[in-house]
């Protein structure tokens, strides 16, 4: 696949996310149940991407004297050895427990197809690449541990450690930042828009704790991107 194509094809990927999650989030229509369910969904998606890039994260693709990408090492450890692709079925699950918050089943659904889609066609781009370098390992692999749904048998072969440093390189904290941001946000939808109780007696200080830490999230986030910068 031509890098450029991919490039294009991550651009439109987010400008079909964003749409949506405003959509998403106007229709809301947030119950208690389905916050905990949702957050019981997010939780376990984070996990399990905090987990997986404990282990990869670090490791980036390097350039062959050629020109051509060149995989470190095929990681088998860790969350790799239940399931091949752990980041994209973490996102996943953030995401249905997104859906789940919002309330808007189609919107749901629709997404959830939408990322399916969307993921596989970038995992067969990334599988092609790695069997480059890992023609018989990655074959083995493979054949032993699926690719989306985890075996509950670890793979025998297991090669990788978990490190915090593949949490800093992968900047794992962002996404751990704004799935809190985005469960606060529908929190507050609901208290303010839909329940219409902003600032009640009996729950003010929930709301302005919540809008006190959705700012110092969103705050930390900035300054350390302005200092990497």
């Amino acid at each position: 696949m031509d890098i450029n194509n991919l490039k294009i094809f991550r651009k439109l990927r987010f400008l079909f996310v964003y749409p949506l999650l405003l959509w998403a989030f106007w229709t809301a229509h947030t119950t208690e149940s389905q916050m905990r369910i949702g957050i019981v969904l997010v939780s376990l998606g984070e996990w399990i991407r905090l987990w997986a890039n404990g282990y990869v994260g670090h490791r980036k693709v390097a350039v062959s004297a050629a020109g051509e990408d060149k995989i470190g090492h095929l990681i088998t450890a860790g969350p790799y050895s239940y399931v091949r692709n752990p980041l994209y079925l973490g996102s996943i699950l953030i995401g249905a427990g997104v859906c789940v918050v919002l309330g808007n089943l189609w919107a749901g659904l629709f997404g959830l197809v939408v990322f399916v889609w969307i993921y596989d066609r970038k995992i067969q781009e990334e599988e092609g690449r790695i069997r480059l370098e890992w023609a018989q390992e990655y074959s083995r692999y493979c054949a032993a541990v699926p690719r989306w749904i985890p075996t509950w048998r670890r793979y025998s072969d297991r090669f990788g450690e978990w490190r915090w440093q593949g949490i800093v390189a992968s900047k794992e904290w962002k996404t751990l930042i704004w799935a809190v941001v985005i469960l606060l946000g529908l929190y507050l939808r609901e208290e303010i828009i839909q329940e219409r109780e902003w600032m009640a007696a009996d729950n003010w200080v929930r709301q302005l704790l919540a809008i006190t830490a959705i700012i110092a999230l969103v705050s930390c986030d900035l300054l350390c991107e302005k200092k990497k910068a």
